[in-house]
């Protein structure tokens, strides 16, 4: 190895003498000697033509000073083959320009050159023709051959030459990575043409496209592969290059411009800023598109950002940015000068790559950022007393990232003044000669410190030593810059301590330094020391102050107080409290950023409590006027005629109880448990699909938006089995048209947000699921959205209030079906389990209906009071006397006891029950409770239940039924629970109206009250009372037989027993019917018509 270093650098010492002797005989008369010309010769042959980088810059420079007929055959001679060089000599250097635009980096050739101005001079076919007869031998010379006609082509703008000329040499290069490498400099070339002229080719754009490709991993990305990625985004999308934007920008691009980068003459950054959406298609260095106001306080940055694939960006916040490893088991953590570090983030995320996007939110609050993707968090950051306050989207040398729909929320400050130095980590600062790369000391000896003072409050100050073992008058220059730009008006002061030549600071603003002495100022262009191709000395100067200008007032071994100010295209510059200094600020590409200068050889450098004070804006924009803010919200503009109704619902013990919300499908005993901080639905499935669903007793029409908050999300499933949370709603259609938004954990374990639009067409369920995107968070909201025929799919991670689409479809506008709201949980088994907290409700609509607020304790003392007002009594004790045998009906097995009527219902394999009935008309209002002591229930066989119920049947169209029950589910658990029933064309569909973990009540009660029910579960030794629910009813009379007491076993070979002690009634009319001969209706449930619960569950089969 160290021989191939030393053998390199012989190389390179010779070529250079080489290029030097060349370039002092290209011109000599043609009698020179012949001798020096196969001189020349062999060298090309020796070493192959590999000159140093230098060679084809100071042909250039060289060419630069002759006429122009002169200029054209010297450069012809050195780029087509002869005494010279055997062949064509086709080179792409790299360096700064100042033509007619202002100092850019460009691409560097004679062969450029050549073309250029024979294409001026008319000499495009002689030179053709010089091209062609060189015979091509080789491919590698055929490639360069090919490269030359193509320039030629271009400048002629021969479209159909260059097409032919390029797909030959695609196909030379494509199978041959040696040759690719060997004409890379000729593609840099074609694509710098091609971008000049226009139009461009798509063969161009194509062999350009495949040459980036091939070198995308190249990791350290020399010029000419970024100039090449440069020219790509130009040729690929010239009409969207740049930015498209109303009014003032908001956001300006900041880089992190070294000595390497610049020296180098890497290509500046390409940003494309449009509303909604940012892009750096090609990039600089590192490079931030920093937001226009400094921030403190609390507030989020939400954004879609670009993931990977080289297209990686990610959210500064605080001085620190956060980001997935393309691993999906780490993050990474950085500042603006270098990643810091990787951490585990746990569990692995779903795999994103197939995506192209990570939601990526940094949330400023309690004194720490913390970051999350897809919903997940991945870092906590502290920020310790003060924070940087510039926010900014990063994206990495080698990426070409972005972002979209970046909203800024919140409430934070935008102070009128910010202190420079927030932290002793320096945030924001970056030391400009440091090469790139993760290192331990990118600050090398640059420090700063933050110190309490009690008569001056706090001190800044910035270090920078004197470099002792550094000769004196070497010049060397130290450069400290704040990488965010100074774009706008304003000033930046501070004080530097001066000791003659001990210490100083000089301030610097772009590449201009502002060398600050006691005769004067000067200004000192920056070079890029052992990076600089430019042949600048580091001790240029020029100085800007007359010779008769009044000493500058320089305090020696004092602090002195420092203002650079920007004023429009201005620097002006006060020390002391006087103006020492006023000029126009350089033109460069790129916005002029601040920092703090020194030659490290001649001074050290002390410099305290840097501020800033600039005219930027002072209020967060709305949402709808930030720039990078997207404008889907257009499209959820609410255009109904009328402002629309909204209703807002805790989901939570007492909405249950309150009737509010109904369990729909699921076993409540099993699956459902109401607290005061919400309801958590838990569902396991041993086999097949289980859920369990609930729905808000609301009625909706018209244009809507219905949003549900869950959290405490967790999902077991076995591989190639799904769970899921979701909401759907269902119009009132002959189709039952569906929208339905869920999280799934898919059949590969991911974890993704899914739509889905069904109806069902001649009886057949027709269903489109798209709009699959990963979510790897246990809690947000799920929200659909109606506008006139389109229904939106939302979603929000956490508690954000950052909704974003995931998709969108036509939908009828019919209302939506009676209790079509719902959401729930589902599982697939076997050992499956998936459980979630619902906590809120929301919803908007033009036609909006839903349950007015109840009072539970105060409905109770409510219906006791009516229930005492009431003028009709019926009761009967079981315990003490015989009941009328036309008054109560008695089936199944039964016998009295000096206790009450024991009543036994054993077991079969049909459903089967026993119990008592009541011969009266109840009319009115009515409030009927019955006592009892559940002696035994048994558990039921798995999948049944064994229950003990008061029920209520009115005679209406639907044959509703009403019913206070005591459940037992097959796990063994008990709970008391209210459930209503109605028949649709001779089908039964059961509803859950609520429940309570009550599971030794003593007596159920239901309580009519105009047309709505009441029912009602308790304990009357301790005087306990629950409400289970409400539910609207008919205000209809009951029949006779239709108040029933039913106790039902789950499965033969078992049996059931309670004691029935008494029943009570009140009600406003109670009339026993005549006798009826036979034996009455059994209250056997009518078989379960399939629900929209049932055509969901077979979602993924």
């Amino acid at each position: 190895m160290m021989n191939d270093l030393k053998n390199q650098r012989v190389l390179k010492s010779v070529s250079v003498l080489v290029a030097f002797w060349m370039l002092a005989n290209a011109n000599q008369p043609s009698q020179a000697d012949d001798a020096a010309r196969s001189d020349a010769g062999a060298f090309a042959w020796i070493f192959d033509d590999h000159h140093v980088s230098e060679s084809g810059t100071m042909v250039c420079e060289h060419a630069e000073g002759l006429e122009p007929t002169e200029r054209l055959q010297y450069l012809k001679s050195w780029v087509i083959p002869g005494p010279n060089s055997p062949r064509l000599r086709i080179t792409a250097d790299f360096g700064h320009v100042d033509d007619d635009q202002p100092e850019h980096p460009a691409v560097i050739s004679p062969a450029l050159q050549l073309i250029r101005l024979a294409g001026q001079s008319n000499q495009l076919d002689s030179l053709s023709k010089d091209i062609n007869q060189f015979a091509a031998t080789t491919p590698e010379d055929r490639c360069d051959q090919l490269v030359m006609s193509v320039l030629i082509a271009l400048e002629k703008n021969d479209v159909a030459a260059v097409e032919k000329g390029v797909d030959e040499l695609l196909n030379l290069v494509r199978p041959v990575s040696a040759l690719l490498d060997r004409s890379r400099d000729g593609i840099v070339l074609l694509a710098e043409k091609a971008v000049q002229s226009k139009p461009s080719t798509t063969a161009i754009r194509e062999l350009v496209l495949f040459t980036t490709l091939a070198y995308r991993k190249e990791y350290d990305r020399p010029a000419w592969i970024r100039h090449l990625v440069a020219a790509q985004v130009r040729l690929s999308e010239p009409e969207e290059v740049g930015s498209a934007m109303e009014g003032s920008p908001q956001w300006f691009m900041g880089s992190l411009e070294r000595a390497f980068d610049h020296g180098n003459a890497f290509p500046y950054p390409n940003p494309s800023v449009v509303q909604g959406q940012y892009r750096n298609q090609s990039n600089y260095g590192d490079d931030f598109l920093f937001f226009q106001s400094p921030l403190h306080g609390e507030y989020t940055v939400d954004a879609m950002a670009t993931g990977f694939g080289y297209r990686e960006a990610h959210l500064l916040v605080g001085g620190y940015y956060a980001g997935l490893v393309y691993n999906h088991t780490q993050n990474m953590v950085g500042n603006v000068r270098q990643e810091l570090g990787r951490t585990s983030i746990g569990e692995e995320l779903t795999d994103t790559h197939r995506y192209g996007i990570l939601r990526t939110r940094a949330q400023v609050r309690d004194g720490e950022v913390v970051t999350s993707i897809n919903g997940r968090e991945i870092h906590r950051q502290p920020l310790g007393d003060s924070a940087y306050p510039w926010i900014a989207v990063r994206t990495n040398y080698r990426v070409q990232g972005g972002v979209d729909n970046l909203r800024i929320t919140g409430d934070p400050i935008i102070p009128d003044r910010i202190e420079m130095v927030e932290s002793a980590e320096l945030l924001g600062w970056y030391d400009y000669y440091q090469d790139p790369g993760n290192r331990s000391n990118q600050l090398a000896n640059w420090s700063a410190y933050r110190v309490q003072d009690l008569s001056a409050g706090l001190i800044t100050e910035i270090t920078d030593p004197q470099i002792a073992y550094l000769p004196r008058g070497s010049h060397v220059e130290h450069l400290l810059r704040y990488i965010r730009p100074m774009v706008e008006d304003g000033v930046i002061e501070y004080e530097f301590w001066y000791d003659g030549d001990q210490s100083a600071a000089h301030p610097a603003l772009g590449r201009t330094c502002y060398l600050i002495r006691e005769n004067g100022v000067s200004e000192h262009q920056l070079t890029d020391g052992r990076y600089d191709k430019s042949g600048l000395r580091p001790d240029n100067e020029r100085r800007v102050s007359a010779k008769d200008s009044p000493p500058v007032p320089l305090q020696v071994k004092a602090w002195n107080q420092m203002q650079l100010q920007r004023r429009g295209d201005e620097v002006v510059l006060r020390l002391n409290g006087q103006t020492i200094h006023e000029s126009k600020i350089e033109s460069n590409s790129l916005s002029p950023c601040f920092g703090l200068f020194h030659f490290a050889d001649q001074s050290a450098l002390r410099v305290r409590n840097a501020r800033w004070s600039g005219d930027w804006p002072k209020e967060l924009p709305e949402i709808d006027e930030q720039q990078l803010a997207g404008d889907f919200e257009g499209k959820l503009d609410w255009t109904a005629s009328e402002p629309g109704q909204e209703l807002s619902y805790r989901i939570d013990r007492d909405a249950m109880v309150g009737g509010r919300f109904l369990q729909i499908e699921g076993d409540p005993a099993k699956t459902l448990m109401a607290t005061d901080e919400g309801v958590v639905l838990n569902q396991t499935s041993d086999a097949g699909y289980r859920g369990t669903l609930m729905a808000p007793d609301v009625r909706v029409g018209g244009d809507f938006d219905i949003t549900v908050t869950y959290d405490q999300l967790q999902c077991e499933s076995q591989k190639e089995k799904i769970g899921s949370i979701r909401m759907h709603v269902v119009a009132d259609t002959p189709a039952e048209d569906t929208a339905l938004i869920q999280w799934v954990n898919d059949r590969g374990n991911d974890q993704m947000m899914q739509c889905l639009r069904m109806a069902t067409v001649n009886g057949e369920q027709r269903r489109h699921y798209f709009g699959k995107i990963p979510c790897d968070g246990d809690a947000g909201r799920l929200r659909l959205s109606r506008r006139g025929d389109k229904v939106f799919y939302l979603a929000a991670d956490g508690d954000s209030d950052y909704f974003y689409l995931i998709g969108e479809e036509e939908f009828v506008k019919e209302d939506l079906k009676p209790m079509s709201i719902q959401f729930g949980v589902q599982i697939q088994g076997p050992d499956g389990r998936v459980n979630a907290r619902f906590t809120e409700f929301q919803v908007r609509a033009e036609r909006l209906e839903g349950v007015s607020e109840i009072d539970h304790e105060a409905s109770l003392a409510s219906l006791d009071q009516q229930r005492d007002r009431l003028p009709f009594t019926l009761e009967h004790d079981f315990t003490k006397a015989a009941e009328d045998p036309n008054a109560i009906y008695h089936w199944g097995a039964w016998h009295r006891s000096p206790s009450g009527v024991k009543v036994i219902a054993p077991g079969t394999d049909e459903w089967t029950s026993a119990g008592v009935s009541l011969q009266h008309l109840i009319e009115g209002d009515f409030d009927i409770a019955f006592y009892f002591d559940a002696v035994h229930l048994e558990t039921p066989v798995q999948g049944q239940q064994t229950q003990l119920y008061l029920q209520i049947e009115w005679s209406d169209d639907d044959s509703t039924q009403v019913n206070a029950m005591m459940n037992k589910s097959d796990s063994g658990t008990v709970a008391s629970r209210a459930m209503s029933r109605v028949l649709s064309d001779g089908k039964s569909i059961y509803r859950i109206i609520g429940s309570q973990p009550l599971d030794n009540p003593d007596y159920l009660r239901i309580v009519r009250r105009g047309d709505r029910c009441f029912c009602i579960a308790g304990r009357e030794d301790d005087q306990q009372s629950l409400l289970l629910g409400t539910v609207r009813v008919s205000e209809q009379p009951i029949d006779p037989r239709r108040v029933r007491v039913v106790l039902h076993t789950g499965g033969a070979g078992r049996s059931s027993e309670v004691l029935l002690k008494s029943i009570h009634v009140r009600a406003a009319g109670i009339t026993l019917a005549a006798p009826v001969m036979g034996q009455p209706v059994p209250a056997k449930p009518e078989s379960r018509a399939p629900s929209i619960f049932d055509s969901l569950r077979n979602f993924f089969r």
